[in-house]
């Protein structure tokens, strides 16, 4: 018996790609002390979790399109409850964004260079 996680689900998906895989880049950056762990958990999030794009400064588009992809495969599948909590996770990483909660988590991160 083998216990498998399977992403069958778009909100799975959401979540292992906005919280769960930045969250331990910032552990490891965090407790590591290295800049460039810190420099890649700050580009993972503005250029891959961010759904808010700026096309000026290129950020956030891979997010939206995402983003968008899953809920869109969600509608196609007509699976309107998985659908619900991928617009809410969605949401939710927006808000996170447009807060600017993300610059406020990542002050104790060291960014300096050797």
């Amino acid at each position: 018996m083998t216990n498998s996680i399977k992403f069958d689900k778009g909100w799975k998906i959401l979540i292992y790609f906005d919280i769960v895989l930045p969250a331990i880049l910032f552990v490891l950056a965090f407790f590591l002390n290295l800049p460039y762990l810190s420099k890649i958990f700050h580009s993972y999030e503005i250029f891959i979790s961010n759904p808010i794009p700026d096309f000026a400064s290129l950020t956030g588009i891979i997010g939206l399109i995402y983003h968008l992809g899953i809920i869109i495969y969600t509608i196609v599948k007509r699976d309107f409850s998985d659908m619900l909590f991928c617009l809410i996770i969605t949401l939710a990483i927006a808000a996170y964004f447009w807060f600017g909660i993300n610059y406020t988590i990542i002050r104790p991160l060291n960014f300096a260079s050797f």
